[in-house]
């Protein structure tokens, strides 16, 4: 009897996805954790002359220069006003591919049950970026797909949606 509840108790932690839960342009999001190299204080970002708007710059991280997106822009929600605070470092499996998104706040990571999350809605600016959503503590969040929300850029880096967390 202890095998087929050891069994159950693995499967069930497989069912669960670890999130990392942010805001961006007034929304809530979540990552999957393998998608999150790490969480930075946003510093200076340098500006690229005629980059697409979706590209806030670049910014230097320890010796290495990442580019830095606006999620909102790419999932062509409103600007928020407020200032972003956090550079959240991606990590695609790609080790030359070094970006990051701005967010206003960073949250905890979050263990949510695979069957708690939903479709994404229907009809709403953005939904291509989402893969489904959830609610905590009374809020919608909208899990991220990264290689739907940056399909753009990705396409134009030749990068292929083979690396961590692709759909």
């Amino acid at each position: 009897m202890a095998q087929g509840g050891e069994l159950f108790a693995e499967q069930a932690e497989a069912e669960r996805r670890q999130l990392l839960l942010f805001e961006a342009c007034g929304e809530f999001f979540a990552l999957p954790l393998e998608l999150v190299r790490e969480v930075q204080p946003l510093e200076r970002i340098i500006r690229v002359p005629n980059a697409p708007a979706e590209v806030l710059g670049i910014l230097n991280l320890r010796g290495r220069a990442h580019t830095v997106f606006d999620l909102g822009a790419c999932l062509s929600l409103p600007a928020d006003p407020r200032p972003a605070t956090h550079l959240v470092v991606l990590d695609l499996g790609e080790a030359d591919l070094r970006i990051g998104l701005v967010a206003q706040t960073i949250g905890q990571v979050q263990s949510v049950a695979a069957s708690e999350i939903g479709p994404p809605p229907q009809g709403e600016a953005g939904e291509g970026g989402l893969s489904g959503v959830f609610e905590l503590k009374g809020q919608v969040v909208g899990v991220l797909d990264l290689w739907r929300a940056m399909a753009r850029f990705f396409a134009e880096w030749g990068v292929k949606a083979t690396g961590r967390g692709a759909s």
